[in-house]
C-alpha cells in the first residue's frame, strides 16, 4: 500500500538501483520520509505494512520510558542484613535486593561494595542472597533465539543484573608473547593461555585460535589455544559464560575480596525476609542517561529492563506478568498521544524478537510525538550520530551528513531497519523510517541502501 498524498510513491533512484542490484523486491521494503510538522509524507512506500523492526523498536521503548517514568527516574538497589553485625563481622547473610538497575556496570557495582564496607561490614559469616523477585517473568533461555547462548545480545533481564553478565577476554601481544586476561576477573574464573605468537601480516584477528569454556569442580576454565599474530595488536571478545545470578555473586566476591573483605558462604536467590534490616540503598544513573546506552549501542537487555520497569511501576499487582503489564502501559500511552496501534505487536521491547511488528508510518508518528515532547532534548541525544558515534560511527564518513543524521539502526537475519531524523541541506528537518524484510538483505548491503536514502533526504 502507498500513500496517495505523498509526493513520491517509489523509492529514490539511487535506492531503487541498489534494491535491484541486490535482488530485493520493492514489496519487501517500507519507507516513509516526512518533514517534521508536515501533514503529509514526502515519500511513502508500503507505509502501513506491519513489519519486524528489529532494534528500531527500542525507540518506542525508550520514548515510552521517558514519558511514563520521567527522565530523572532512578532504580534503587537495596542491601539488607539478615543477621547480627558485630565488630565488622556480619553473623548471617547479606541480601542484595535488585531494583532493576539496567546499567549496574563493574565500576558502579564497585561503588555498591564500597558503600557496604563504609557502613562497617568487613566479614560476612554467611551467604550472599540475591533477591531478583521484583519482576514476575518466566525463566529466560539464552539459547532460544538463535542457539548462541553465550552471546551478549541473548542475556535476559534480571532485577539484580550486573555488568550485563558480560566477561571480556582480551588478547594482547606483550613483550614478544601473547597475553590473555579477563575483564572483569570473576572470582572463580581461570584463564589458561596456550596461545603462541605467529609472524606475518594481520589478516584476521579471529582466525588461527580458539576459545573454549569448561566447568569443573566449581571453577570456570577458559582455554585459549592456537596462534595469534602480534601485528593484529589487541583484540577482545565478550561473552556471557554463567547465569545472571552466578555472575553477580562471582563479581561481588571478587570485588569484596579485593577490598580485603571475606565471605565464608556461597550464594542463593530468594525474597528478602521481613525481619531483614536495611543497610544501604544505592541509586542508579537517571533514566535519561541510560537511554543513550540503549539507542546508541543497541543494548538489548537494557531495553528489556526498561519495559519491565514500566510494567512494574504501572501495575501494583505483584502477581501480574510484568512484561505484559509493561506492554499494556505502552499501548495506553500510545493511544493517549495519538499514535495508531493497529497491526502493531510489541514483544519484549528490545527488537530481539520474531513477532514484533510496526509500520514505518507508526514509527513516523512516534518520532513526531518525540519531536514535540517536553523530553525532546533527552530523547534526541540518545540517537547515534552519523559518522560520529554509536552504531553509525563508521558510516557516511565521506558525506556531508556527518552529525546531521540521528539514526537508530536494527538488524536480525533477514531484517534491516533504521529510523530517525535528518537535518537536510535546505536546513529543514525530516523524519526518516525504513524497513527491509528479505532473505537477500544483510548488514552490508542494508547499510548501502540505508545510506543512499539518507543521502537523498539530505540533498532535498
Amino acid at each position: 500500500m502507498t500513500d496517495g498524498h505523498a509526493a513520491y510513491k517509489e523509492p529514490p533512484q539511487p535506492v531503487a538501483k541498489l534494491l535491484q542490484k541486490y535482488g530485493i523486491p520493492q514489496s519487501a521494503v517500507s519507507i516513509e520520509v516526512k518533514e517534521v510538522g508536515a501533514s503529509q509524507a514526502l515519500l511513502a512506500l508500503n507505509p502501513d505494512e506491519p513489519r519486524n523492526p528489529a532494534s528500531v523498536i527500542k525507540l518506542l521503548t525508550t520514548l515510552a520510558a521517558l514519558e511514563i517514568l520521567g527522565p530523572t527516574y532512578q532504580w534503587n538497589t537495596h542491601y539488607f542484613l539478615d543477621g547480627k553485625l558485630k565488630e565488622k563481622t556480619l553473623h548471617g547473610n547479606l541480601i542484595m535486593q535488585g531494583g532493576g538497575d539496567p546499567f549496574l556496570t563493574v565500576d558502579r557495582f564497585w561503588g555498591h561494595v564500597l558503600a557496604i564496607r563504609e557502613r562497617g561490614v568487613s566479614h560476612i559469616q554467611g551467604n550472599l542472597i540475591i533477591d531478583n523477585t521484583l519482576y514476575n517473568i518466566p525463566p529466560h533461555d539464552r539459547a532460544a533465539f538463535d542457539g548462541k547462548a553465550q552471546r551478549l545480545y541473548n542475556v535476559g533481564p534480571d532485577a539484580a543484573l550486573t555488568n550485563f553478565s558480560a566477561t571480556r577476554f582480551v588478547i594482547e601481544p606483550v613483550g614478544g608473547g601473547i597475553n590473555v586476561f579477563a575483564d572483569p576477573p570473576l572470582a572463580n574464573l581461570l584463564v589458561h593461555n596456550k596461545l603462541e605468537p605467529e609472524s606475518g601480516k594481520c589478516v584476521n584477528r579471529e582466525g588461527g585460535w580458539s576459545m573454549r569454556i569448561v566447568r569443573e569442580q566449581g571453577k570456570i576454565h577458559a582455554f585459549f589455544e592456537g596462534r595469534y599474530r602480534p601485528r593484529c595488536k589487541a583484540h577482545s571478545i565478550s561473552r556471557s559464560i554463567v547465569s545472571n545470578s552466578e555472575y553477580t555473586y562471582q563479581l561481588f566476591r571478587y570485588l569484596w575480596q579485593s577490598m580485603g573483605g571475606t565471605l565464608s558462604g556461597g550464594f542463593r536467590t530468594g525474597a528478602t525476609p521481613e525481619t531483614a534490616t536495611l543497610l544501604v540503598s544505592v541509586p542508579s544513573r537517571p533514566l535519561a542517561e541510560n537511554i543513550a546506552s540503549v539507542n546508541k549501542y543497541s543494548n538489548n537487555v537494557m531495553a528489556r529492563q526498561m519495559l519491565l520497569t514500566i510494567g512494574s511501576d504501572w501495575n501494583e499487582d505483584e502477581s501480574a506478568d510484568t512484561q505484559a503489564a509493561g506492554i499494556q502501559a505502552v499501548y495506553e500511552w500510545l493511544d493517549q498521544v495519538g499514535v495508531n496501534t493497529q497491526g502493531m505487536q510489541i514483544d519484549n521491547g528490545s527488537g530481539l524478537s520474531r513477532s514484533s511488528r510496526i509500520s514505518v508510518r507508526q514509527i513516523s508518528q512516534l518520532l513526531e510525538v518525540a519531536w514535540k515532547s517536553t523530553w525532546h532534548p533527552e530523547f534526541m541525544s540518545s540517537f547515534s550520530l552519523a559518522a560520529m558515534d554509536g552504531t553509525m560511527r563508521k558510516r557516511l564518513k565521506k558525506s556531508n551528513l556527518k552529525g546531521r543524521a540521528r539514526i537508530k539502526t536494527g538488524l536480525i537475519n533477514g531484517i534491516r531497519s533504521m529510523a530517525g531524523y535528518v537535518h537536510a541541506e535546505n536546513d529543514r528537518h525530516y523524519i526518516v523510517s525504513m524497513m527491509i524484510d528479505s532473505k537477500k538483505v544483510n548488514y552490508w548491503n542494508g547499510n548501502k541502501i540505508q545510506d543512499a536514502l539518507l543521502e537523498w533526504v539530505y540533498a532535498l
